[in-house]
């Protein structure tokens, strides 16, 4: 019987799920920070399912073949110091999609809903019969990362009226939407209504919306980055929003989380933070778009759809 690692703060509701999900394994888990692992077990362990590699696990582990990520970023694991290059790393971002596109039409709809002066009108009991939503029609959204869950995205903002332009690494021709280059990014900006960042953590994402993409933008433009922290440049961000170069930012992902209680960011107006949540990541969410590959693996076949290493995805 082929063995998986478990590795995972919630390891004690991850491993009978996984167990039900493919009982031909045997499974075991851990929780990151635990030294009392059983490393006679883990030597010929051949697969991995984790999010975070502690320093020092993979030295126990000489027999790793694959890491199943527990989430769809795998930056972590693609430039861990001691992951050998032979070992495979597979994403989970299938079921992603649906609650991240929730997430972006919440947060942008409050404001083109003109929720927030609706509530305030309510607590002063006044009638204010001005406030009107915002007419969607044919504003402009972009979406910075156009796999599965850009798509996605892209598809519920194209429902409520949007138009949806795509960036990616490369161009690519596309039957649905309009696929750009990343480096095309700054002369779409002027007349976009809404950014999103929900690209992979690369080194040509690393920093790309800072000062001189947001020299290009405005007042009226909202920024929502459900990809990682590390892509926005926080001080080019609170400078732009300061100086009318940005409207608002929504940021789930930060370079430091959790966000030490002297950022900035916190008490900023036009800021709004919430704790990584967009792509909430449980068994019964995650367990069918990785289920393929338990099946493979328990079979003793080629783990398919691996992370290209030097691409970042």
């Amino acid at each position: 019987m082929r063995k998986l690692a478990v590795l995972h703060s919630q390891y004690k509701v991850w491993v009978p799920a996984l167990q039900r999900a493919e009982p031909r394994l045997d499974i075991r888990g851990w929780h990151p920070e635990d030294r009392d692992l059983d490393h006679p077990w883990l030597s010929d362990c051949e697969a991995l399912f984790a999010w975070k590699v502690p320093m020092g696990l993979l030295g126990h582990m000489p027999g790793l073949r694959w890491i199943q990520n527990s989430g769809a970023g795998v930056d972590h694991l693609v430039n861990h110091p001691e992951l050998p290059p032979d070992v495979l790393i597979t994403r989970a971002d299938g079921h992603f999609g649906v609650p991240m596109a929730r997430y972006v039409a919440a947060h942008f709809l409050w404001d083109t809903q003109a929720l927030a002066a609706c509530r305030e009108a309510q607590e002063q009991c006044r009638w204010e019969g001005r406030l009107m939503a915002e007419d969607l029609g044919g504003a402009r959204a972009l979406i910075l990362g156009f796999g599965r869950i850009g798509r996605r995205i892209g598809e519920v903002l194209r429902l409520l009226g949007m138009e949806v332009t795509g960036f990616v690494r490369q161009p690519r021709q596309d039957p649905d939407f309009a696929l750009f280059g990343a480096q095309d990014l700054p002369s779409h900006l002027p007349k976009a209504r809404l950014l999103v960042v929900v690209a992979p953590l690369t080194s040509e994402t690393r920093g790309i919306v800072d000062r001189h993409l947001l020299a290009h933008g405005h007042g009226h433009l909202t920024l929502i980055n459900i990809g990682r922290g590390e892509q926005v440049v926080v001080p080019d961000l609170l400078e732009a929003l300061d100086q009318r170069r940005l409207g608002r930012a929504v940021l789930d992902v930060l370079p430091q989380e959790p966000l030490p209680p002297d950022s900035p960011l916190w008490k900023h107006p036009k800021v709004t933070l919430t704790p990584h949540h967009a792509g909430p990541s449980t068994p019964e969410a995650v367990i069918p778009d990785i289920l393929p590959n338990l099946q493979t693996y328990a079979e003793g076949r080629t783990i398919q759809g691996a992370v290209d290493r030097s691409l970042g995805y």
